[in-house]
């Protein structure tokens, strides 16, 4: 329970047969220097034996400078720069096999501090050091790798040592030879102009300060990128708030962080992380597949009408019909595109930065379409007053209008694939629409009391024949057009 660093000190201590319960009974802790961000160290004092004993451990490199004795095997006794640089090259090789690297040291006062603020931690007597490790999940180098393809890049924040930073993110994809490591004190010594340039090409920031954190978030926001943000402690929240999106940790987080976030985490997992990710863009390209569906079907009807009016004919369509595509065959495929799976390549896509619904590629493939399906329709009415009457023209170009809007629901499930390449399962309930819809519409055409209250009259095969070729050349002509922004591509 509680911090993880902690938990994993209790561990090691019951390891060798130390109760740290019983220790906390037998010697309750008198005063506490309590860890931040700037010293990297805490310090607790206790009566051990009738002396006031004060122990202190955290970062090595902080500590160690702190330390005028040592404590080995022949006893305490001054220390000497070999012996600092033999335990920095002890930590170092630790930290190269990606260990947290704690040292621990040990002071004996005259009496109990009476002031929060009174500095105890110098003159130290260095007792020894201890590595450990929070082994990265498998599947968090998969979903790294996943949203490199997605165009986003993940960087590492954090304040353990740079070879142990580094070690970490080399074995979870996220540093390459190309990538750049900056420490905390290099970031402090950077100017706001010189981190933009960095994080840009910077994946690892190691020893760094929440007021560090901040100063990236703000630089990545100042270099165009969107910054989503992951934290628990209540250090973390400047940075979360100042985040595009902030995600906090739901298990380990704190109340702070989770107040100022966005997003909470209910498993802490990286993962799923990247799983949002992808529901988002399902989410946010469906939408866009309801409003292209519909938009191109408004824009078929109101092109027909206008063409029509253009050169005074007949209309082909009534208000009637028009109501009965917009309520019978849009609707229901409309609905069962909102709920389609994801594409297959949904997370090859790069982002998009954008405000809006509206798309620039959207806005030309609902004109294109819908003037399309409008030429068709009204080439069915042409086809059907000349040949016909203008009943038979009227019910011609209603029925390309109607089929031609339930066969492209299935091509706008992409707007890449083409028709005949699935996402990662079947729309049933868009197929289940196309049924409802076809059933409703053979009602329109065949039963003769709905056949006469729509106007409608009776096709001859050939009539038919011409009805479903038109309707599947909207089809054609989508998959023609994915064809071309596929070899663009």
């Amino acid at each position: 329970m509680g911090d993880p660093t902690e938990g994993a000190l209790i561990y090691m201590a019951q390891a060798f047969g130390i109760d740290h319960e019983s220790l906390e009974h037998q010697y309750p802790r008198l005063f506490e220097q309590p860890f931040d961000s700037d010293r990297k160290r805490m310090t607790t004092v206790h009566e051990i034996n009738g002396k006031i004993t004060a122990f202190t451990k955290g970062a090595v490199d902080e500590m160690l400078p702190l330390c005028t004795h040592i404590l080995t095997s022949k006893g305490v006794r001054p220390i000497t720069e070999q012996d600092k640089t033999n335990i920095l090259n002890l930590c170092l090789s630790m930290s190269e096999q990606a260990l947290r690297v704690l040292g621990f040291a040990v002071k004996t006062l005259s009496a109990v501090p009476e002031d929060d603020d009174e500095d105890i931690e110098f003159d130290l007597t260095f007792t020894g050091v201890t590595g450990m490790i929070d082994p990265p999940r498998k599947e968090v180098a998969q979903s790294v790798s996943l949203c490199k393809q997605a165009g986003i890049r993940t960087v590492m924040i954090t304040g353990d040592h740079k070879v142990t930073a580094v070690a970490i993110a080399r074995e979870l994809k996220i540093f390459s030879s190309q990538d750049t490591v900056i420490s905390g004190e290099e970031l402090e010594q950077m100017t706001d102009e010189e981190l933009d340039l960095a994080v840009k090409t910077t994946t690892v920031f190691a020893r760094v300060s929440p007021a560090d954190k901040l100063r990236i978030i703000q630089s990545l926001k100042r270099t165009g990128e969107v910054a989503a943000m992951t934290g628990d402690g209540v250090n973390d929240s400047p940075a979360l708030k100042a985040a595009d999106i902030g995600v906090a940790m739901g298990v380990t987080g704190t109340d702070v962080a989770k107040d100022a976030a966005d997003m909470i985490l209910l498993d802490d997992s990286f993962t799923t992380i990247a799983y949002a990710i992808k529901e988002g863009r399902r989410v946010y390209r469906n939408i866009q597949k309801v409003i292209q569906f519909l938009l191109v079907g408004n824009i078929a009807e109101i092109t027909t009408l206008f063409v029509a009016t253009l050169f005074n004919w007949e209309p082909p369509l009534l208000a009637a019909h028009i109501l009965w595509v917009n309520l019978a065959t849009a609707t229901l495929p409309a609905l069962a595109l909102g709920v389609d799976p994801a594409s297959k390549n949904i997370m090859k896509h790069q982002p998009v930065k954008t405000g809006t619904l509206f798309e620039k590629d959207l806005v030309r493939r609902v004109i294109t379409q819908g003037l399309f399906v409008a030429t068709m329709t009204t080439a069915a009415y042409w086809i059907g007053a000349s040949f016909g009457d203008h009943k038979a023209g009227q019910t011609m170009a209603f029925s390309v209008l109607a089929l031609s809007q339930m066969l492209r629901a299935f091509n706008q499930r992409s707007n890449t694939e083409p028709i005949w390449v699935r996402a990662e399962g079947i729309n049933p309930w868009l197929v289940l629409s196309f049924i409802a819809s076809l059933l409703l519409m053979c009602c329109i055409l065949f039963v003769p009391a709905l056949q006469y209250a729509f106007k409608l009259t009776y096709l001859t095969v050939s009539q038919w024949a011409i009805v479903i070729a038109l309707s599947l050349l909207s089809i054609v002509q989508v998959e023609i057009v994915k064809w071309f922004v596929r070899m663009k591509k």
